[in-house]
């Protein structure tokens, strides 16, 4: 969860849980949860990674940098996970990079100098990234996002960094929900709303207060969405997804 999302559900939201547990599908599907010293930029709130620790069998630490972390967060009650506002030591043979870029205002600058130092050649990476531009609404500006990506533009801006090995959408089926929702938007805002993003404030993933049964049924369908397009990858690549994805190893 991104820090500005947090709010005052007390349980995770779905899309939290099917993301984490599709992307952790991916790690195993190359080999990456054998890694034993993990980086996760961007890494918010940590829950990503202290979920994933469960299944980082060999890991020495889980570092989590995010440079807006404060003195008061950067205590953790596992001794394997490491959360620092600095720019950690290289020497990481898993880098996780969770939609992150579309935060920052030049992206190649910080592959190049941020993250490109931290890795040697052969360390795999996971980096996904919010898909399909058009989609750009309240929520984006919400949360500080400067882009959404096609997933050509995601693998000319790694292609410096990392040799793609596999690549995909994350939930197609969100596709048409968040597109009504920025039409939605787009037709306040002609129409006298402000349509400026103040909105957001009850709508980030730290707020989902739904009764178990909805939680259950929204799981199923993204665990099935994200299901299908690992079957399917050849089919799922021509889908635009709300996310795009990107392993591979740098260079």
């Amino acid at each position: 969860m991104d820090l500005s999302e947090r709010g005052t559900a007390t349980g995770r939201h779905p899309w939290e849980i099917e993301r984490f547990r599709a992307y952790r599908c991916i790690l195993a599907d190359h080999g990456a949860l054998a890694a034993r010293r993990v980086l996760d930029v961007g890494a918010g709130d940590g829950w990503f990674s202290q979920s994933l620790l469960a299944d980082l069998p060999n890991a020495e630490h889980v570092v989590c940098w995010d440079i807006n972390y404060n003195e008061l967060e950067l205590t953790t009650d596992d001794p394997r996970l490491v959360r620092t506002a600095d720019a950690p030591t290289p020497g990481f043979d898993l880098v996780l990079v969770l939609d992150v870029l579309e935060h920052i205002p030049d992206p190649q600058q910080f592959i190049e100098h941020d993250l490109h130092p931290l890795t040697a050649p052969g360390t795999s990476a996971l980096v996904a990234v919010p898909a399909h531009p058009r989609l750009f609404g309240d929520h984006d500006r919400a949360l500080g996002h400067h882009r959404r990506y096609t997933a050509e533009r995601l693998l000319d801006e790694v292609a410096p960094w990392i040799d793609v090995v596999d690549h995909g959408p994350l939930f197609p089926s969100l596709v048409a929900p968040r597109a009504a929702s920025v039409a939605l938007e787009r037709l306040r805002a002609r129409f006298g709303g402000d349509g400026n993003g103040e909105s957001h404030g009850g709508h980030g993933v730290g707020e989902w207060h739904h009764g178990p049964a909805a939680t259950r049924l929204v799981r199923g369908v993204l665990a099935a969405d994200a299901g299908a397009t690992r079957r399917f990858p050849r089919v799922s690549r021509r889908l635009t997804g709300l996310s795009h994805w990107v392993f591979g190893t740098t260079r």
